[in-house]
This record gives C-alpha cells, sequence and structure tokens, in this order.
C-alpha cells in the first residue's frame, strides 16, 4: 500500500478526471485503477471505494411498502414501518367500492358469486358446484350486457353524472390507520396509488381467455373480463369515446349518452375526491393502471396498446384539472414489469396481437406532447431476472430501462430507442417481491433470493436503473407456516429481526428523502457494491457497501472532497447477525472496514459539508457519444486555452493513441473524430494538451 497523501494525491487526480464527465451514465465493475508516478498499477489487498460529491445522481423521495388488513390499523405496524424502517411511502389500492347495491366487495353478494346462502360462496355449496347459470364468474364482453341476470339477480351500474360531489356518494371507504399514521409523522409522508381495476362495466373483452383450471377458480376458457370472489377480472378499457346508451346521465344533470372514457374519468376523480376527503390526506401521485399488461383473476385491466395508455392518461388529467383538490396529483406509469428480457421491455408478440410494454410506451408518449406532459413521472415494477441471480453479472434490464439503446437488442427490436433519463422526469419503483424469508438463500449457490438479496436489488435500482425509490409490495404478512411469506418484508411474528425487513432498513432507516444519491466508485464491483447518499440540508452522508462474495472484505473509503466529522456511526448485518451498531473513525481521510461475506454496511456521518470547487473546462471541450463504441468525437473551442494534441491512455497508464491538432482561430470550433474500433472495451483517459495546461475525461468504450 501507498501511503495515505500519496494515497489521496492519486484519489484527487482520479476526482478530478470523473469530474469532468459530460455523459457517461455507467461505469462499468473492474475498470477503475489507480495510477501512481508514471502510471505502475497500484497493488493492494484491501478494495478501494471513494465517494466524488460533485457528481450528483437522482434524488430520493423514500421507501414504503403496501399493506392490506388489520395490521395497518395497530401501532405496532405504525411504529415498526415509520419509525423503525424509516418508510415514508404508503402505497394503496385504488380500485374502486361502491355502496350497494352496486357492485360493492362482499364477496358473497349475488353481484359476484350469485350465492343462495350468506354464510359461504356460492361454489362452495355441493348442490351447485358449477355455480349460477353453469357459470363460476360473472362473465361480460361489453358494458351493454353487464348487468345481465346472474344467479337470478341483476347488478345495477352506477352512471357518473357531471357533479363530482354527487358522484362521490356512490363509494365507501375501508379503515385504514395507516394513513392517519404517516399523517402524524414528520417524516415527508407521500400518499400514492394504483387502480388494480376501474369499474367493471367500463371494460369490454380483451379477446383473451382465462387459461387456468383449478377449483374453485373460473373454468378454463372463459373470456375475459368477468366479475367473481369480489374481484373485478381482466378485459381492457373501451377508449373508443363512442356515447352508450347505458351511460346515459340526463337523470343524473348531464346531457344523455356518455363513452366508457367520459365514465372512467369521472369516477376516477370521484374516487380519489371522496378518498381524500375521507382521511383527510392530499395524495402525492396516483397510477392508472397496475401492471397494465397483467391480466389476472383478481382486479386486473389491460392496456396492451399505447395509444389506449395515451388515450385514458389524457382523459384522466384533463379531468383532474378541472378541480383544485386533483390538479395538483402527479400521475406516474406506465406501471408494467421490469421484464427479464429485451422484449419485456419493448414489446411482446407482433402484428395484431402485440402487446406494448415499458420503453414502447415511453417511445410512443414521445410523440403526443400532451400525453407526456399529463405524465409527471415514471414507475415501474422490479420483477425481473437481472444481475441478483449471479455473481457479477449486469443488471441490463435496468440499464435499458433508465438508458435505452443505441443498437437492436435482441431480433426485430428497432434500434436507438431511448430510457426514461431522456425525458428529465424521474422514475420510482413501485413494487417487487419474491424472496426467501432467510438472509442467504439458496443456501447451496449463489444466495441471490434470500433477505440479503433485497438489499442488493435496492442497490441495482438505484444505481443501474437511477430510481428515486423503493416500494415493496406488501410490508408484513405470515405465510402458512408461521415465516415472513415471500410477498411481506416481515410479519407481526419477526418485526425487525426478518432478515428482509432488515436489508430493507439498510437503505431506508438513514437514506432520508431529500437526499442525492453521489458517485461511490468500488475498484472491484464483482466483489463490493457501493452507494452512496448525500442530504445537504441536514448535512448527512449515508454510505451502502454490499459484500457480494463468501470471504469477508477489507475496505479502503476515501471522500477526499467532503468535510466531516471523524466518527461515523456504522450498522453491520450479516447471516445471524443483524444491524449490529459501531463506529469508525477515519484516518488521515480514510476510513477502513470490513464488510464480512455475503453482508451489508450502512455507515452514517450527520456532519457533513461539501466544498465548493468551480470547474475546469479551460479547453471548453466534450465528448460525444460518451460511452461509446467505434467512434467518438472530441470537440473543443480555442479561447485563452488552445489545445495542441491529444492522447488516449487506458486504465493502466499506458498511452494507446496519440494525435495533433489543428490550429483553430481564435473562438473557433474544431473537431476531431478517433477510430475506437480496434480498441478493446474498458475505460479510457482522454487527454487534451496545450498552453501548459492539461485536462482529462474519462471516456467509457463499450464493446
Amino acid at each position: 500500500m501507498v501511503g495515505a497523501d500519496m494515497f489521496l494525491i492519486v484519489k484527487k487526480f482520479v476526482r478530478q478526471i470523473l469530474s469532468s464527465i459530460s455523459n457517461v451514465g455507467f461505469v462499468a465493475p473492474g475498470f477503475i485503477l489507480l495510477l501512481v508516478g508514471n502510471g505502475t498499477h497500484v497493488a493492494a489487498q484491501a478494495i478501494d471505494v471513494t465517494l466524488f460529491p460533485e457528481k450528483k445522481e437522482q434524488v430520493i423521495d423514500g421507501f414504503g411498502a403496501h399493506q392490506n388488513g388489520q395490521e395497518r390499523n395497530e401501532i405496532w405496524w405504525h411504529e415498526l414501518f415509520f419509525d423503525d424502517a424509516g418508510a415514508n411511502i404508503y402505497r394503496v389500492d385504488l380500485t374502486p367500492r361502491l355502496i350497494r347495491p352496486y357492485s360493492d366487495f362482499n364477496v358473497y353478494s349475488p353481484w359476484f358469486m350469485g350465492s343462495s346462502v350468506d354464510s359461504k360462496f356460492n361454489l362452495e355449496d355441493s348442490d351447485n358446484p358449477d355455480g349460477p347459470e353453469g357459470n363460476r364468474v360473472r362473465t361480460y364482453t361489453s358494458p351493454e350486457d353487464y348487468s345481465r341476470e346472474f344467479g337470478g339477480k341483476k347488478a345495477p351500474i352506477a352512471v357518473m353524472g357531471p357533479d363530482i360531489d354527487e358522484n362521490v356518494k356512490y363509494f365507501t371507504y375501508p379503515e385504514n390507520g395507516a394513513i392517519q399514521a404517516g399523517k402524524d409523522r414528520d417524516n415527508d409522508f407521500k400518499l400514492i396509488g394504483s387502480i388494480w381495476s376501474p369499474l367493471p362495466w367500463l371494460k369490454i373483452s380483451s379477446g383473451n381467455e382465462y387459461n387456468q383450471d383449478w377449483w374453485p377458480g373460473p373454468v378454463m376458457g372463459v373470456p375475459w373480463p368477468f366479475v367473481w370472489g369480489g374481484n373485478y377480472a381482466g378485459g381492457k378499457l373501451d377508449v373508443s369515446g363512442m356515447p352508450l346508451d347505458v351511460f346515459d346521465d340526463s337523470d343524473f344533470g348531464g346531457e344523455g349518452p356518455t363513452s366508457s372514457l367520459t365514465q372512467f374519468a369521472r369516477s376516477t376523480a370521484a374516487y380519489i375526491r371522496g378518498f381524500q376527503q375521507h382521511y383527510g390526506v392530499d395524495f402525492y401521485a396516483i397510477s392508472i393502471q397496475n401492471e397494465l399488461n397483467f391480466e389476472q383473476y383478481y382486479n386486473s385491466m389491460t392496456y396492451p396498446r399505447s395509444s389506449q395508455y395515451i388515450a385514458a392518461i389524457k382523459a384522466i388529467r384533463a379531468e383532474f384539472d378541472r378541480y383544485e383538490d386533483l390538479k395538483n396529483i402527479r400521475l406516474m406509469g406506465p406501471e408494467d414489469l421490469l421484464g427479464g428480457d429485451a422484449y419485456g421491455l419493448w414489446q411482446l408478440r407482433a402484428g395484431e396481437d402485440a402487446i406494448h410494454k415499458n420503453l414502447h410506451y415511453l417511445h410512443e408518449l414521445d410523440k403526443d406532447s400532451v400525453a407526456l406532459a399529463a405524465l409527471d413521472f415514471f414507475c415501474i415494477h422490479g420483477y425481473a431476472r437481472d444481475g441478483v441471480n449471479a455473481r457479477g453479472s449486469d443488471p441490463i434490464q435496468w440499464r435499458w430501462w433508465s438508458e435505452g439503446w443505441e443498437e437492436s437488442p435482441a431480433p426485430g427490436i428497432p434500434g436507438d430507442i431511448k430510457g426514461f433519463t431522456s425525458f428529465d422526469k424521474k422514475s420510482w419503483m413501485t413494487e417487487t417481491s419474491g424472496e426467501h424469508h432467510e438472509w442467504l438463500y439458496p443456501k447451496n449457490a449463489y444466495p441471490g433470493n434470500g433477505g440479503w438479496s433485497i438489499a442488493v436489488k435496492i442497490h441495482q435500482a438505484f444505481t443501474a436503473g437511477q430510481q428515486s425509490a423503493w416500494i415493496y409490495w406488501t410490508f408484513t404478512e405470515e405465510d402458512d407456516a408461521g415465516n415472513t411469506s415471500s410477498f411481506a418484508l416481515t410479519s407481526r411474528r419477526h418485526g425487525s429481526t426478518s432478515p428482509k425487513y432488515v436489508a430493507f432498513k439498510h437503505f431506508s432507516k438513514h437514506i432520508r428523502p431529500g437526499s442525492h444519491r453521489i458517485d461511490a466508485i468500488s475498484d472491484n464491483e464483482s466483489e463490493i457494491l457501493a452507494s452512496a447518499y448525500l442530504h445537504e440540508e441536514d448535512q448527512t452522508l449515508t454510505i451502502v457497501l454490499i459484500n457480494t462474495t463468501d470471504s469477508d472484505k477489507e475496505i479502503n473509503l476515501n471522500a477526499p472532497d467532503l468535510q466531516f466529522s471523524n466518527e461515523f456511526e456504522v450498522y453491520t448485518s450479516h447471516e445471524n447477525n443483524y444491524w449490529k451498531s459501531s463506529s469508525l473513525l477515519f484516518d488521515s481521510g480514510v476510513g477502513k472496514i470490513t464488510v464480512p461475506k455475503f453482508g451489508v454496511v450502512t455507515l452514517v456521518n450527520t456532519s457533513v459539508t461539501t466544498p465548493s470547487e468551480p470547474e475546469i473546462n479551460r479547453f471548453a471541450w466534450q465528448l460525444s457519444p460518451n460511452p461509446a463504441r467505434d467512434r467518438v468525437a472530441v470537440a473543443w473551442t480555442s479561447a485563452n486555452y488552445t489545445p495542441e494534441r491529444l492522447t488516449l491512455t487506458n486504465s493502466l497508464g499506458q498511452m494507446v493513441m496519440e494525435k495533433s491538432l489543428p490550429v483553430v482561430p481564435p473562438a473557433g470550433r474544431s473537431q476531431v473524430d478517433l477510430d475506437l474500433s480496434g480498441i478493446p472495451g474498458g475505460i479510457y483517459f482522454v487527454n487534451l494538451i496545450g498552453n501548459g495546461a492539461i485536462e482529462s475525461k474519462i471516456m467509457v468504450v463499450s464493446k
């Protein structure tokens, strides 16, 4: 190891180079190497992690989860969620709940099951195993036939007129103590909601059929949509705008037949107004459809084409903008699954059967300025195969979502597709789940599906995915064996000791809303994942280190451009040893700490300042594109400083290219193109030299 002074000098050099990066969206693991003197590689046993506060990334809005059931009304849940975990985002289901005699959520009612026995489902009656009318579910293909008899009774349709306050009277709201508990805390509480399904009669056939066969579920081959067991299952929204007699509002102060799209906008506005009035809280944001291409037997609906979603989002925005209490509610979307490959982010199937996915929605939104403006920010669900599954894997789905792609990633997919960061809007990860309740799982392979993996998934979402919030599906739930459910972070029984909860807490507890993620460069990202978060107003710095190996790792932690008290709070977790507190003292600007095998360490300092330094760009120059593949353009303006030559060095300090530059008239603009076709992928330094000055930029060459 070099001495601390030399170490900091070297790190300062790297920091100066990084500060001039103009458009590098990622840093490939294992490419950052330290250079000393003539470029000799510094051998080190410890892994170096360096913070660069001048390279600010996204603002973090917070962490949270959804919760149904009685637990959300109990004090222990409130204290665990808001106080111990530090969560500040609470997500609710906005599927509208109607008063009787309309389609309420009483699963024993004839509007769902045709039950003749109040105490049980009709389908549980051995005398009627096939359900009323030979079906297990109420089926329909359009609003016109929704109200036909089912089980000998009809379900009336609640027509929404032009008076929003009259429409509010159709709806009812369940008890939810979590909302009041969030309001009562000074933690930047954000209430968000997603519509799982609109009112059932607003939907038409998707053209699909239910493809499962399990008792007492629907019979295989039943067409979507249908109503079953208290759920508005499947189908798609009628966005045609065609007035229908079944939606004649003349008896409700209107002018006659209205469309499903109008009824959707009115009913959503009314339900949201009633919700806010009932709980005394304003929504931060809503999504008009949860998992908009996931047709399920529970409350669900699809928007298979971007045009359908665009029509709906514009209708909702226009309706909300009519009311003072609704116009400030943000709309987020399209809330689809991250996907397991490029098709899962672009389009499934082709031709008339094509189903658009996340980036395709963004691609089409980009063509409609009104629709794009209507959507305040993006959101996505984090269910995907990614880098959690294998050590050192690249979370490419997250990079595609954030950065898009220049060249087609798979047959049939176009190139030059933008990621969400191209739209100057943030993105939230609003749902994920599925992990095993133990810290490490599986036991006989890379533990990519246990509690520890949640820390990796949050890291990937924030770094590669550039997400501004991370929200789990359910906060507390037990499975049949009494363990924390795969759908939840913890349970009443396990509380703060659940491994999944602990991994979540390593981020949620001390990364407060309003923090900026800043660059944290690990010189061995295949073993140590590092991220850092700076809250300048609170003067708080939070660093999270994750060991992805089965051996302890020594870390040299450096923050040369930050001023802070020497002592950090430290919280360490590894298998069967969770959230152990300690402290770390920095010595000569370097903090040395051990991250246990498959462990997570969170470091917190509450007395941090950032000295300001003017950015130096004497040559007024830039690289484009960066990352580059086969070529890069180097452009500069001649003023007081004129570059005379250009060199390209690799991460070992070896020169791989040298070029004399043309003389440019004063204030003139010039450009040279560098051929990179013969250069391997990796990280390089582009250096301009002239007038006694040297300036460097990092360039990523991606092959």
